[in-house]
């Protein structure tokens, strides 16, 4: 377990989102099928949603709302989608997303009662993004974007 410093690691969170928006962005680009771009935009889409969802929280906390992109970590993503098979892809994914979410867990486990209902939420996006990428690896497509939609207050129209 990491030192979690409250309310400062708030700053993790935006910055998950920052990086997950510019990345579903970025595969928005290319993606290489209608299902493909359908997916990378629902997450953009979660994304965008939990980052506007932060900001109280982070403003509440004294937290700098800024917004910087990691355009190296976005392009290595990009060409993971890319130069491998999307089963690969998902797979590979996944080790970042477990990352994610076990810090969510830290900085939950940290937070006070007050923002106990946001940082819970956190935990159960990240684990839909997970069970998304899971689910793709093994190939089983059906229903793996369910949690995602789940979690949306603005849900895209399927395609």
């Amino acid at each position: 377990m990491t030192v979690v410093d409250y309310p400062a690691c708030l700053r993790d969170l935006i910055e998950s989102e920052i990086f997950g928006e510019s990345v579903s962005l970025a595969l928005l680009e290319v993606a290489r099928t209608e299902r493909d771009r359908y997916h990378f935009a629902t997450l953009l889409q979660l994304e965008t949603e939990t980052k506007a969802r932060l900001r109280p929280l982070l403003y509440k906390h004294g937290v700098p709302l800024s917004e910087t992109v990691p355009s190296d970590q976005v392009g290595e993503v990009v060409q993971g989608y890319l130069n491998n098979s999307w089963e690969t892809f998902a797979a590979a994914n996944k080790v970042g997303v477990e990352g994610f979410l076990q810090r969510f867990r830290e900085i939950a486990e940290a937070g006070p009662e007050e923002d106990r209902q946001m940082l819970e939420s956190m935990i159960r996006h990240e684990s839909a993004i997970l069970r998304w990428f899971d689910m793709e690896s093994r190939g089983e497509t059906e229903g793996s974007l369910d949690a995602i939609i789940a979690e949306l207050q603005y849900p895209l129209p399927a395609g």
